[in-house]
């Protein structure tokens, strides 16, 4: 499992500056959560379109911080939505970007107070 934070990317297109990086990595705790939710509300609503639409705006925010696994998965619940296929592997990958996401928050939030001081 790839779950090791890298901020290279943000690193490069924030010019280095820790003050956009610890934003982004704020707003990157906050708003996934309420992303992927909607995800799992798209899927018990069977809206192929709401589940495509949040998995595509989700996509990029997971290769900002390095974390490939759950982008090629969140990549792979917008592919299905878009064909309109198995919407229980969807949400078996919805529920396994979820647990990555709960094990990374503690050394991201570590990563801000760090970058923050």
């Amino acid at each position: 499992m790839n779950s090791e934070l890298d901020l290279t990317y943000l690193e490069e297109v924030t010019g280095g500056s820790s003050e956009m990086i610890v934003e982004m990595l704020k707003l990157f705790l906050n708003d996934t959560p309420d992303q992927l939710s909607s995800i799992e509300r798209n899927v018990k609503n069977k809206d192929w379109e709401g589940i495509r639409a949040e998995a595509h705006k989700l996509k990029p925010t997971f290769q900002y911080v390095g974390l490939s696994k759950s982008h090629l998965e969140i990549a792979e619940v917008e592919s299905k939505a878009r064909n309109k296929e198995d919407l229980e592997s969807i949400l078996q990958l919805v529920h396994s970007v979820q647990n990555d996401f709960n094990l990374i928050q503690s050394e991201i939030k570590s990563k801000i107070k760090e970058l923050s001081s």
